[in-house]
């Protein structure tokens, strides 16, 4: 990704921030809302795999059900051709 990146028309990726085995996350300004968030993607090696892609959208319902000061809020979650994010 680079840094002119836009995913679904709204999310302008900025800045990769870390990674992991299963996802890379960037900082993103949210343009429809004028905010910094974050944003989680799938590792394009593991989009063609049902398993990791169940696994990857029960992560986000499940975190988008837990209130906590130190647990980020889940705003959205979809993808864009074979890119899958949160």
């Amino acid at each position: 990704m680079s840094s002119e990146t836009i995913l679904n028309n709204r999310y302008r990726l900025v800045a990769q921030q870390g990674s992991g085995g299963m996802a890379v996350i960037y900082k993103a300004i949210d343009q429809a809302l004028g905010r910094t968030v974050a944003v989680k993607i799938l590792r394009p090696s593991l989009t063609s795999d049902q398993t990791f892609l169940a696994r990857f959208r029960a992560e986000a319902r499940n975190v988008a059900n837990l209130q906590h000061p130190n647990i980020v809020t889940v705003h959205d979650v979809g993808s864009e051709g074979a890119t899958h994010y949160i």
